[in-house]
């Protein structure tokens, strides 16, 4: 049997508002980025022929950045991480010291130009052959949504911004014909700026355009100054006049701190950056022989380490991390509504309890087999109070009676979902979660690694759910299970390399002979929990790092980290594997907080800073811990409280990077 490896689109669809459209964006419920822009002063892009220079901001200490680009301006992440530009015929995307270059969209032929990040930092907007079109930031998926669409009679959509608010707006039209457009919808877009406009950039609090036009014509010499507006396109005012612009001024951009635009002058051949000063007016040349300025903010991300003495010190850390006290607003967390609970000598039953617990609206946690633990009862009773839903996986041999019976006797509801073996115990999690499910994930339940990554996207992706193989095997009950379900309907996923070989070799009557599933899976136990992420995340701004020496902290993170939206990565104890590494650091662009699970013995303090810098301007991230006693602090700069994850603008499937295999 033979599959293919094709990627698939993996983009979310715009959300449209009344006014503007609201690019891909933030989870709802999930935990919001801090204020992004406008930022302290970072560095400064630019062009030389075709060549990307980086530079101080005041346009010293230039060196060479990017070798081959020279499409127009690029863009910088909200924090500052990531700079995207155009070779022409590709997107691609770059750390300021030039290290960890990704293709974020490609063709064989064309000219796509023009990409902008998204205020999230998760996506990017470019222009292709005169429309304008959305793609995930972090890697190529081989394919863009449409945002704007060229108007009849030949004009094309060009040059697009992206305001704070994810507003955007692009050029029309060229010269002295050229407009200045907002988009309303997708498709759709309304003029607000008129008189040969182009060039628009959105001041970083969103209020200001720059923008630039051309005068003259019919005999007149044909002139192009920098001009100001509202964001509305509204109370305009020029910036430059000729006396000190030379043949032209252009491509203006705002420096992170919206005290002033950055522009080109140009006079003949000559080109010159320089900056005016919006409120006084003042102009300072920063660099010759140079154009197409971009601007870099710097914004700090953050460090978070969730943490217990024990695992089960570490489960109760996972589940106030998420959790507010019962009966308690804490402006931070959400009131959870069920628990899940395991045994903690063994994650054979566990290995769907993260898509569980994120379903059901409450943490997994774990305890012995014979008793409830008391700090697991506590945190039990501290988010359900004296109601509730308890959710027991495993029969009594994995969970006794005794357990069962305790719990009753506090006052809660007690749902035991189990089997003859862990496969069947997988099938009845599932089908708990939902009985009519979007997507189903396989992994094998002979080693941990790969059903833990899956059981954290399982949570993140709503009506998904996990079942085992046993290695290479198909099990009897998963067969069973996958077989009732039509595959027309719903996505497989098989996660790893043994759950690919079960599925490729597995006997299932009901299902056509090409039936088509999608194979995600690495070399290694990271590039595999990598893969999982590729395909089922795009932008996250929260992303988890566990061991992979235990299972413990993986398991009870999963369920934390799928609640909020983000993926679940492994990494060695000492050092932060480098396929993990390489994951964060391309998508540093939307990543605010990267989690580490488990304390110095599961991941040690040398783990922060390569995690620190990988989503972040190096040195530009804070470190801080939640403990089995965290409590929300008055400081605390959360701002969203936790609810379960959906995915914004889904428009039916499965984001993903690889394309459909062929099961029987």
């Amino acid at each position: 049997m033979s599959f293919g490896l094709t990627r698939r689109s993996a983009i979310l669809a715009a959300v449209t508002g009344a006014t503007a459209v609201a690019v891909p964006g933030l989870v709802p419920g999930q935990r919001k980025a801090h204020a992004s822009l406008p930022g302290s002063r970072g560095a400064i892009t630019f062009l030389r022929g075709t060549q990307v220079w980086i530079a101080d901001a005041d346009g010293n200490g230039a060196r060479l950045l990017v070798e081959n680009a020279g499409y127009g301006p690029g863009s910088w992440s909200p924090d500052g991480s990531r700079f995207v530009y155009s070779t022409g015929h590709a997107i691609e995307s770059v750390r300021q010291d030039g290290s960890d270059r990704v293709v974020v969209y490609q063709r064989a032929a064309g000219n796509v130009t023009g990409p902008a990040f998204t205020p999230d930092g998760g996506s990017v907007i470019f222009s292709d052959s005169g429309k304008l079109y959305v793609t995930a930031a972090g890697t190529d998926h081989g394919t863009a949504d449409a945002l704007v669409y060229s108007d009849p009679g030949g004009s094309f959509a060009e040059q697009a911004t992206v305001s704070v608010d994810g507003t955007v707006a692009f050029q029309r039209d060229y010269a002295l014909d050229g407009v200045i457009r907002r988009v309303d919808g997708v498709g759709t877009a309304t003029t607000i700026i008129t008189g040969g406009a182009g060039e628009p950039d959105f001041s970083p609090d969103g209020t200001k355009l720059a923008f630039t036009r051309m005068t003259g014509g019919d005999g007149a010499p044909i002139v192009q100054q920098v001009w100001m507006a509202d964001a509305d396109g509204t109370d305009q005012v020029q910036l430059t006049t000729v006396s000190n612009a030379g043949f032209s001024n252009g491509n203006p951009t705002w420096t992170a701190d919206g005290g002033a635009v950055v522009f080109t002058s140009r006079a003949g051949a000559n080109r010159t950056l320089k900056r005016i000063d919006v409120a006084t007016r003042q102009i300072d040349p920063l660099a010759d022989n140079a154009s197409d300025a971009t601007c870099q903010p710097v914004n700090a991300n953050h460090v978070e380490r969730v943490w217990g003495a024990t695992a089960l010190g570490t489960a109760v850390a996972t589940s106030r991390y998420n959790w507010a006290d019962h009966g308690v607003d804490d402006g931070v967390r959400a009131q959870a509504k069920a628990v899940v609970l395991s045994r903690d000598d063994t994650y054979l039953d566990a290995l769907g309890g993260s898509a569980l617990a994120v379903a059901k609206q409450g943490p997994l946690l774990i305890t012995p087999t014979g008793k409830l633990h008391a700090d697991i009862q506590a945190e039990i009773q501290r988010i359900l109070g004296g109601t509730g839903t308890v959710y027991l996986l495993g029969g009594t041999v994995a969970l006794s009676a005794n357990v069962e019976t305790k719990l009753r006797s506090l006052g809660y509801s007690v749902v035991r979902l189990w089997g003859q073996d862990e496969y069947a115990t997988a099938v009845a999690v599932a089908k708990a979660i939902t009985t009519e499910p979007s997507a189903i994930i396989l992994a094998t339940s002979l080693k941990y690694y790969d059903a833990l990554a899956a059981g954290a996207a399982a949570g993140a992706n709503p009506g998904t759910v996990v079942v085992l193989t046993a290695g290479d095997a198909m099990p009897a009950a998963s067969a069973a299970y996958l077989d009732a379900v039509d595959p027309d309907r719903v996505a497989v996923i098989a996660v790893g390399g043994p759950a690919v070989r079960a599925l490729g070799n597995a006997v299932l009557p009901s299902w056509p002979d090409d039936t088509e599933f999608y194979p995600v899976f690495g070399a290694t136990e990271f590039e595999t929990a990598v893969a999982v992420a590729d395909f089922f995340f795009t932008g996250p701004r929260t992303a988890a790092v566990a061991t992979a020496t235990t299972w413990f902290d993986a398991l009870t993170g999963g369920a934390m980290i799928g609640a909020n939206g983000g993926p679940l990565l492994l990494s060695t104890p000492g050092t932060l594997s480098e396929p993990t590494r390489a994951y964060f650091s391309r998508n540093a662009g939307s990543i605010t907080y990267g989690v580490l699970l488990g304390g110095p013995l599961a991941l040690k303090d040398a783990l922060i800073t390569p995690l620190g810098n990988a989503i972040s301007v190096p040195g530009q991230y804070d470190v801080s811990q939640y403990t089995e006693t965290f409590t929300v602090p008055t400081t605390l700069r959360r701002s969203a409280r936790h609810h379960r994850a959906t995915t914004p603008g889904r428009t039916g499937g499965i984001p993903g990077t690889k394309g459909p295999s062929t099961a029987r």
